[in-house]
């Protein structure tokens, strides 16, 4: 454990049996902010490319201008925000400045009126235009969209979210109600790397909510992280999760015989955390050392930092002790099943089987319910009828975040 970042690893389970034959072990590793994390988190860069167009008036735009006055609030000194506005044609409402004067940014938001077509493309260019004025690799850069409609020019969008790619900056998109191109936005994100994300907002009383994480997301706290996991002989490394802030299996090229390595590009204040199948070889009684992992990583003014953690379990006769087992990781170990039965879902659908894509989806429905994940649940459910009536895969299911989002 360091000042700036906190690291820690632990099983599943403390003690096992001594079993003959190969026996099945999940070791959780996460990385969060300590003592000093959130007071040097870098400054932020953003733009913030909005949607006025007709179909945004009423509880939208209002809910919208509240959501970008609240994140404003929050802005420090040293951040650069800027907003630009388009319906079918573009405005810089406020160019990129520090929050020096929040009520007159807060003002300019008011300037939000719903009305007019929707052409998104020259929206990007101008946000990516005002991020490019403070461009730094000790700045979190983002370009964050919001639309609730159709755009004209998706060839476009598309070109202009590889110039925000070449710029190496992170594109979030957001789309809010259900007329929106999924596709699209989606497409956009996912050509800005690993960082570029899609979001569904549902309603409009949840804008709120979804800029507030957003704007969580954007707190970066270290950079370059480099996860390394040295198993003792035997141990075998089997699957590789990234749990937070969104779940995807990272086995391809994380696993690599003993050692289980993998990078971040950078750690936010909202943390990071993994899951690791292994599989462990028969051992007499006693205590012993399975893992050894090693997080390194920068810090601005701090340089680099390293953090380690041991990660030791017991074999023992008792037949009471392996019986008990780690809530908070088995949970995890049940979301991220939850997540295998939602991808096979969508490859099944993708085959057009939809009687197993639905199965495996009430499935997921079952197991989020029983964790209390009561709104995810819901989804899977919508996304199995979706299915049954004959509708396509929503971006709930194409899209799948970290279960504790309020997608």
């Amino acid at each position: 454990m360091t000042d700036d970042v906190q690291f820690s690893g632990l099983f599943n389970k403390s003690y096992l049996p001594p079993l003959d034959q190969p026996q099945l072990l999940y070791a959780y590793f996460e990385a969060r902010p300590g003592v000093g994390g959130p007071s040097v988190r870098l400054p932020l860069n953003f733009s913030l490319v909005l949607d006025r167009s007709g179909s945004m008036s009423g509880p939208k735009i209002r809910q919208l201008r509240e959501a970008v006055r609240t994140m404003i609030g929050r802005l420090e000194p040293t951040d650069t925000v800027s907003v630009i506005a388009f319906n079918a044609h573009t405005d810089v409402l406020i160019p990129a400045t520090a929050p020096h004067n929040k009520p007159a940014l807060a003002e300019r938001v008011g300037k939000l009126e719903a009305g007019g077509g929707t052409t998104l493309a020259p929206a990007m260019r101008a946000g990516l235009a005002e991020i490019a004025k403070n461009l730094a690799p000790s700045v979190a850069s983002r370009l964050i969209v919001l639309t609730d409609g159709q755009t004209t020019g998706e060839a476009e969008c598309r070109e202009q979210a590889d110039r925000v790619a070449a710029a190496g900056v992170p594109l979030i998109a957001l789309g809010l109600g259900s007329d929106w191109n999924e596709d699209l936005l989606l497409d956009l994100a996912q050509r800005t790397g690993e960082l570029g994300d899609a979001y569904l907002i549902r309603q409009p009383d949840d804008v709120g909510p979804i800029f507030d994480q957003v704007f969580t997301q954007m707190k970066v706290v270290a950079q370059e992280l480099a996860f390394r996991l040295l198993l003792v002989q035997g141990v075998e490394a089997r699957r590789v999760w990234q749990v937070t802030p969104l779940i995807k299996d990272i086995t391809f090229g994380a696993v690599r015989g003993r050692t289980v390595v993998f990078g971040l590009p950078e750690l936010a204040e909202s943390g990071a955390g993994f899951l690791v199948e292994l599989l462990v070889p028969p051992r007499n009684p006693g205590n012993y050392r399975f893992a050894q992992a090693e997080l390194t990583y920068q810090v601005a003014g701090a340089g680099a930092q390293t953090a380690r953690v041991d990660l030791t379990a017991e074999v023992t006769t008792d037949p009471h002790l392996p019986r008990q087992v780690n809530g908070r990781v088995m949970n995890i170990v049940e979301k991220v099943t939850a997540f295998k039965l939602q991808t096979q879902a969508l490859d099944d659908a993708a085959r057009h089987d939809i009687a197993n894509a639905t199965r495996k989806l009430r499935a997921a429905h079952t197991m989020l319910l029983e964790q209390g994940e009561t709104e995810l649940a819901q989804n899977a459910l919508a996304e199995a009828q979706r299915l049954e009536s004959g509708q396509g895969v929503s971006l709930s299911l194409i899209h799948i975040s970290e279960p504790t989002r309020p997608y």
